[in-house]
This record gives structure tokens, sequence and C-alpha cells, in this order.
């Protein structure tokens, strides 16, 4: 079961979560104030796999990770 890491549009809470599925995504629901609108975080490990790497290069060469939780996708920002 993978984690996800999210952040809540309403509170703007951080938390993660264990989610069965990817269709599982959208019923998670924000620990704090129990809304569903919630955002599901662009982790650095997802950034970094996609990417080939020489050896001694870093998970965070290149990485730009400007634009908050979404990396500047989402419309709240």
């Amino acid at each position: 079961m993978p984690m996800y890491e999210f952040m809540c549009a309403e509170c703007e809470s951080e938390f993660e979560t264990l989610v069965q599925s990817a269709d599982a995504v959208s019923s998670v629901e924000c620990p704090e104030c129990a809304s569903r609108k919630v955002h599901k975080k662009l982790s650095l490990f997802g950034v970094a796999a996609g990417k080939a790497s020489s050896p001694g290069s870093s998970y965070t060469s290149g990485f730009s990770g400007g634009g908050g939780c979404c990396g500047g996708m989402c419309s709240g920002h």
C-alpha cells in the first residue's frame, strides 16, 4: 500500500496517509477538518525516480521545487 503526502485546500494542513489504490485517493479526507478538498503533493522521490541518474548524482540535482504543494499546478496558487 503506497503512502502519499497531501495538503488540505481548506485548512492548509499537511498530512500523510496510506492509500489502497489510485482510485482511493479521491476518498482521502483531512484529519484536521474532515474536508475532502485535498491535493496530493508532488514528492521529491517521484520526481527523481522519473529521471535517469548517473553515478554520484544527487536526487535533488536539477530539481526546482517552487510553487508550493503542487508545483504551481493547482488553481489555488
